[in-house]
């Protein structure tokens, strides 16, 4: 059965349509502009604004739970959890633990993508272990490993739902490495580097099209024997080629950095991301745990993110979806367009999927009713209303 979203400002990749209308069945996009044909289902946006859901291409964990040694039941509730904000396609990430724990996890994913219904959950993101111990963040060190192409070749052939891989590729193999990913069909993502700008240069020329959260876990700009030497910060903004993930809580990034972020690269190069850890859900004043059963540290919530017992560096995020677009917006103005993108398409083209990240014929029925707060009203998943 056909229905028709009504008195709607409906954001396209290109512009917004005022009280627009548009129309999905069976789970896909049918039709979208004004004075569309009756239906007989009918959703009232009352004056909202309808943008696509939300392509989260960085999750760990959400609600005290983690991707990371967790069951079937675990996806089915983060995701869950993830897609009350907003988030209609989520890429579950691992983190830097041992062998085991990283291919259970893989394993239980591929069973919840099997037996879920529609899940949200599009594949893995294998962020580690082939990272630099220089740039741990809260990533367990004992179990970083040098970059091997034919361990990856290996994964991805028993394990086609890894998407993407987030890799140091200053790392000795690393270079190897990225262009075995370019040729399995992964994206290769900078991740936990302690790169120089030309190492980074390098890399781009590797196969590597994404740097994994902007500014963290990465060095910028810093003397050597007197001399400046740029690093991967610099090198991130400066290439077009590479997408930025970033994380706009308010907290990673201040504001000032979101703006400036946001004038080098531009809306079709920004991925928003949550890097949501167990904290995400959970209220400011109490503890977690890590990620992976490799992570001893009890983790500190509070100011609304997630930190290591001594303060001094942050444990992933607490953030939604829903806020990362609310706070993009107080650091850009709402260019309702810029920000359905670094929400929705770009994601979506950074990892590859053709459909899905927009509003337009023939695309996934996954699209958000907001206010003009940039509240979540109502979400459509799959052509299903939630």
């Amino acid at each position: 059965m056909k229905t028709k979203v009504i008195n709607a400002d409906i954001v396209l990749c290109d512009r917004v349509i005022e009280n627009g209308e548009c129309i999905y069945e069976d789970g896909i996009i049918v039709s979208v502009g004004m004075d569309l044909p009756k239906c007989e289902n009918v959703i009232d946006a009352e004056g909202g604004i309808l943008v696509p859901g939300f392509v989260d291409i960085h999750c760990h964990c959400g609600v005290g739970l983690s991707f990371m040694g967790g069951s079937v039941d675990d996806f089915a509730s983060i995701a869950k959890f993830h897609l009350a904000h907003g988030t209609t396609t989520l890429v579950a990430t691992t983190c830097t633990s041992d062998d085991d724990e990283t291919i259970g996890m893989i394993e239980t994913c591929a069973e919840y993508m099997k037996n879920g219904e529609d899940p949200t959950v599009a594949g893995v993101f294998m962020e580690g272990p082939w990272l630099n111990p220089a740039q741990c963040g809260a990533q367990a060190v004992s179990c970083m490993k040098k970059p091997s192409a034919e361990e990856i070749k290996a994964l991805k052939e028993k394990y086609p739902h890894i998407l993407r891989v987030g890799v140091a590729p200053e790392l000795e193999g690393g270079m190897e490495f990225g262009r075995t990913c370019s040729e399995l069909g992964i994206v290769a993502s900078i991740a936990h580097t302690d790169a120089t700008f030309t190492e980074i240069e390098e890399a781009v020329k590797n196969g590597y099209t994404v740097m994994t959260h902007l500014y963290s876990g990465m060095k910028g700009t810093e003397r050597v024997n007197a001399y400046r030497v740029a690093g991967a910060v610099e090198a991130g903004l400066y290439f077009d080629e590479l997408y930025a993930e970033v994380i706009a809580d308010g907290k990673h990034l201040p504001i000032e950095l979101l703006k400036f972020i946001y004038k080098c690269k531009g809306a079709d190069r920004i991925c928003l991301v949550t890097d949501a850890s167990r904290a995400a859900g959970l209220p400011d004043g109490g503890t977690t745990t890590g990620i992976s059963r490799a992570d001893k540290d009890v983790i500190i919530i509070e100011d609304g993110v997630a930190k290591m017992p001594d303060r001094k560096s942050f444990a992933g995020s607490a953030a939604t979806f829903d806020r990362l677009f609310r706070t993009m917006a107080s650091a850009i103005g709402n260019d309702l367009v810029a920000l359905s993108k670094m929400a929705s398409l770009t994601p979506s083209r950074a990892m590859g999927f053709t459909d899905r990240g927009e509003i337009a014929e023939g695309k996934r029925a996954d699209m958000l009713i907001l206010d003009r707060e940039l509240e979540i009203k109502k979400i459509i998943f799959g052509g299903k209303e939630i």
